[in-house]
């Protein structure tokens, strides 16, 4: 591959999922000169966009409680808003580009299952404060006893799910469903350059560098030239430098590596998928349906491997395939930036509990037909962190480095709105009306809630 020429730029975005889509879409159409240039070390999307679960959906159910304790009720409630908001923003995306067919997108009902009395009793109590909180809210949910479970599953699956003898109860999030899409990891892309819907709307001020990992970003405007004063940052990548006047960071769970400050702060999470075909032993609800089974969360001494508490599931409409995801796995397993390969216990521990929720035999598997695994970033607090990154976080001079990441597993319902809320503070337009504020870095919450002793507290199996 032949070096790239010096580059100038006004941003680089380091990252090409959703959040680095956003923010380059948004700098095209609110600045009307900007420049931009997209890195991307591996192909166009193939981070935890392009590896995701299949499902758009938020946690405000089950988290509204811990966040309204941590940040008050008003901020909660506009969390749970942005999430639902983002969502909305998310499925009028799919349709202004004319993706529906291609995204299998969906609006279903998501079926909340808990395994448990005691998870289904906390998840009820953070509905009831909720609705509580904010009528406008009442009603997203409707809880099912576990008799009303049984009528309505031998209405959908018929005599499957009278086997489902270990659920105890379930929730039905939003009367009117939520979005939710099938795909599985991006293919390869061959050309080290790559169009995209918002490049061709835009071919003279976007490029897209695919193949091109950011090795380092220098600041050199202690050596004042013409070009230092306008593009003061220095990004080296292997095909050579390009010269840029802000930096913007959409790594996610892969923001340490040219941020250390942000190790400890934000950290990486390796999440694996499946790929399940039933055969003929469920009917297909692919098209009203989708799942998410909770647990209170496990640590097994003798083999130290931890279950995390969550199973999510969803079916294709088309195929009928479930796509299965959620952790049973060794902590130095989980907390990795290496998605080269997937788990093989991972997998063989997802392909033996998924038939057990539809009352198969146990021992029973059902033909795999691919996995996969997806680093994704999470924060102490479980919070996204969006805004300027000091010069104690860098390590550099300047004021033109900027960070949306962390999104906790939760990227579908949140990194659309992040990556535009985060061009209002480029562009020194202040905070978006709809970012809430637990959302903004800052260095009160870096000390704090974002400190490296809550990281470990939260990854510390709880025995």
């Amino acid at each position: 591959m032949e070096p790239n020429r010096e580059l100038e730029r006004d941003y680089a975005i380091i990252g090409s999922g959703i959040t680095g889509m956003s923010v380059a879409k948004s700098l095209l159409e609110r600045h009307p000169s900007a420049t931009i240039t997209i890195f991307e070390a591996r192909t166009l999307c193939s981070g935890a966009t392009g590896r995701n679960g299949g499902q758009m959906a938020a946690n405000v159910g089950e988290e509204y409680a811990h966040l309204a304790d941590a940040h008050g009720p008003e901020m909660a409630g506009k969390i749970v808003s942005f999430t639902f908001h983002n969502l909305q923003k998310m499925q009028e995306l799919i349709k202004e580009y004319d993706a529906e067919e291609l995204s299998e997108m969906q609006r279903l009902k998501k079926l909340r299952a808990f395994l448990t009395e005691d998870s289904f009793e906390g998840f009820q109590k953070s509905i009831a404060r909720l609705e509580s909180d904010h009528p406008s809210w009442k009603g997203l949910y409707t809880i099912l006893d576990k008799e009303t479970l049984i009528k309505v599953g031998e209405l959908m699956f018929g005599r499957y799910v009278v086997k489902l003898t270990d659920v105890r109860n379930m929730a039905s999030t939003e009367q009117q469903g939520e979005p939710c899409f099938l795909q599985e990891p991006c293919g390869p892309i061959d050309s080290s350059r790559r169009s995209s819907p918002t490049s061709s709307r835009s071919p003279n001020r976007l490029t897209i560098e695919t193949h091109t990992p950011v090795e380092s970003v220098q600041n050199d405007s202690s050596f004042i030239t013409p070009t230092t004063s306008v593009f003061p940052y220095t990004i080296q990548t292997p095909r050579g430098p390009s010269r840029v006047a802000n930096v913007v960071y959409c790594t996610n769970g892969y923001s340490g590596h040219l941020i250390p400050e942000l190790r400890g702060h934000i950290h990486p999470f390796k999440g694996t998928m499946t790929v399940q075909d039933p055969g003929n032993s469920v009917p297909n609800q692919g098209q009203h349906l989708s799942w998410g089974f909770h647990y209170p969360p496990t640590y097994d001494p003798t083999t130290k491997e931890s279950g995390y508490g969550l199973y999510y599931l969803g079916q294709s409409a088309k195929t009928g395939y479930f796509y299965f995801g959620g952790e049973n796995t060794r902590i130095e397993d989980a907390v990795s930036a290496d998605d080269s390969f997937v788990g093989s216990n991972s997998v063989l521990h997802l392909q033996s509990v998924l038939p057990k929720f539809f009352g198969q035999r146990p021992g029973s598997q059902w033909k795999l037909v691919s996995s996969w695994s997806g680093i994704m970033g999470f924060s102490a607090d479980g919070l996204p962190l969006i805004g300027r990154l000091s010069s104690s976080l860098t390590g550099r001079n300047g004021k033109g480095e900027w960070i949306a990441a962390a999104f906790n597993g939760y990227g579908m319902a949140n990194c659309l709105m992040c990556g535009d809320a985060l061009v209002s503070m480029i562009l020194g337009e202040g905070s978006n009306e709809w970012l809430p504020g637990a959302y903004e870095l800052s260095e009160s919450r870096l000390q704090n809630t974002l400190a490296t002793s809550e990281s470990i507290s939260a990854l510390t199996p709880k025995l």
